[in-house]
């Protein structure tokens, strides 16, 4: 009796028998057609979750699972493959056998050997394979906008205008001051005094600006001093060493948004740019990604066409009635990542429904195929402050050529910072290190942020917020033509302070007095 010759097949061919698992063929259809043992079924039914990740980040052509005796090194080589292979430039064996000792060194590994042997099972297990370069594809022109636009509706086709998305990442020098502002524009944010003052947000919205996700902020530090204390943050906050926007950031900010949907039986449609951070993504349920055409998002991404724009005048106004009211008080009048929370949320709050929907018409996201221009909303046209209020902020000693910086130029004032970017050696084998500890966070975030008391600041009590409630409603009862609305607001307020709990947990000594 001969014996039975075995089959090994690849990720995307596992993947074909899931899908006829999932579309409702049984068990013994499966296995005739595919030649499959029933042990071998019921294996790859119960791993089909890993298999479809990994067949989303390219691995359907590999057969076996090999495990690598040293996983650091070979992330950090993939990470810095990645990132080479975005620049357009060639990689060799050589080089890449060059690399993997670099790392090695830094991770502190002394018996790794960059053999032939290791290479090419480096490749295996990670489905490469070195290619001729086909030439430039980065330039785009016109055309390709135009036909992006024109194609644009059979895109959209069979989802609401509330469930199309558009997600971004915006820079923010969020301590800038107007009288610095000629100090810090045009600078590039690689490092220096700057880069430690700068902040990432992500935005992310529907078309027809009725859903507005929560705001995701990425500093430099982990544990910033002014979060002390605080139990509950304005907005999302994620770190790391550049306050950029990482590949895993971007991956676990996605999972969560597509949590969020399940919860709420909602699939939407997704546009982002193809930027490096937003690459290698998994497959989600109930979010389906779709990617601007290369460098067109100054025209077709409907946050660049005046959302962005509108959330940083609204910031900055933020900015400048905190420093006249510091400064008429005699105040400190730094700004904190805490403070800047709350600034960013109170703006991404105020940016309207009418101001993102011209702005996903602009990017011909209309039944329409002619693009409409931005008209902002008056309240939008205002949000800055007076001449004489200007006029008390900015830099006096701007003589000669110089000119004195206007609100626009405030607000413009990072727009060509970097979200995302080029990561270091050290940067990479930071972030996949498994043994890196945090003993710097301390001196990180002392670089970060000015000094703060250790103490927590004082918390109003319950009772002052109630009094403070009560003089709201009152200031409303007098105030003419007042949206009836505003009471229930209110009264919503009173009800959540009712319900929290603000005292200090006891000791159980406490208990003993």
């Amino acid at each position: 009796m001969s014996k039975r010759k075995i089959r090994v097949l690849s990720l995307s061919e596992k993947l074909k028998i899931v899908n006829a698992f999932e579309c409702g063929k049984s068990r013994n259809e499966i296995q005739s057609e595919f030649g499959l043992p029933e042990s071998t079924y019921y294996k790859i039914i119960k791993s089909r979750d890993s298999l479809k990740s990994q067949c989303s980040e390219g691995h359907g052509n590999i057969k076996r699972s090999r495990h690598s005796e040293f996983p650091d090194i070979e992330n950090c080589l993939l990470e810095w493959i990645k990132q080479t292979l975005n620049k357009n430039i060639p990689i060799d064996g050589p080089l890449l056998k060059q690399k993997s000792k670099d790392f090695a060194t830094r991770l502190g590994y002394q018996n790794f050997s960059a053999s032939n042997g290791w290479l090419e099972g480096f490749k295996r297990r990670h489905d490469i394979a070195f290619k001729k370069a086909a030439g430039e594809s980065r330039s785009v022109d016109q055309s390709v906008c135009n036909r992006w636009t024109e194609e644009l509706p059979s895109l959209l086709k069979g989802y609401d205008p509330n469930d199309i998305y558009n997600a971004d990442e915006t820079p923010l020098f969020f301590k800038c001051l107007p009288d610095k502002t000629f100090t810090f524009k045009g600078e590039k944010c690689h490092g220096g005094k700057q880069s430690k003052e700068r902040l990432t947000i992500l935005q992310c919205v529907n078309m027809t600006g009725t859903d507005k996700l929560p705001l995701l902020m990425i500093g430099k530090s982990k544990r910033p001093r002014c979060f002390k204390g605080v139990k509950t943050l304005p907005v999302d906050y994620a770190s790391n060493t550049k306050a950029w926007m990482t590949k895993i950031l971007f991956k676990d900010w996605l999972k969560n948004v597509d949590k969020k949907m399940m919860m709420k039986n909602k699939k939407i449609l997704l546009f982002i740019d193809n930027c490096a951070a937003h690459n290698d993504l998994p497959t989600f349920e109930n979010v389906k990604v779709m990617f601007l055409p290369a460098n067109t998002t100054s025209q077709l991404q409907p946050l660049d066409q005046g959302i962005i724009h509108t959330f940083k005048r609204f910031y900055r106004r933020e900015v400048v009635q905190h420093t006249l009211t510091c400064l008429e008080a005699s105040n400190n009048h730094d700004i904190d990542v805490l403070l800047a929370m709350k600034f960013a949320r109170k703006a991404w709050y105020k940016v309207s429904d009418v101001t993102v929907k011209n702005c996903f018409e602009k990017a011909g996201f209309c039944i329409s195929t002619d693009k409409q221009e931005f008209i902002p909303e008056d309240n939008e046209v205002e949000a800055g402050p007076s001449n004489e209020d200007w006029a008390k902020l900015v830099c006096h000693e701007y003589t000669g050529d110089v000119l004195t910086p206007t609100f626009e130029d405030f607000v413009q004032v990072d727009d060509l910072l970097a979200t995302a970017g080029e990561f270091t050696d050290d940067d990479i084998v930071h972030n996949f290190a498994t043994t890196c500890t945090d003993g710097n966070d301390s001196e990180d975030e002392a670089d970060q942020l000015q000094t703060l008391d250790t103490e927590v600041k004082n918390i109003p009590k319950k009772q002052e917020i109630l009094i403070a409630l009560e003089n709201i409603h009152k200031f409303f009862e007098y105030s003419a033509v007042v949206d009836k609305t505003i009471f229930d607001n209110i009264y919503e307020l009173e009800k959540h302070v009712h319900n929290l709990n603000t005292e200090k947990q006891k000791k159980i000594t406490d208990f003993f007095k």
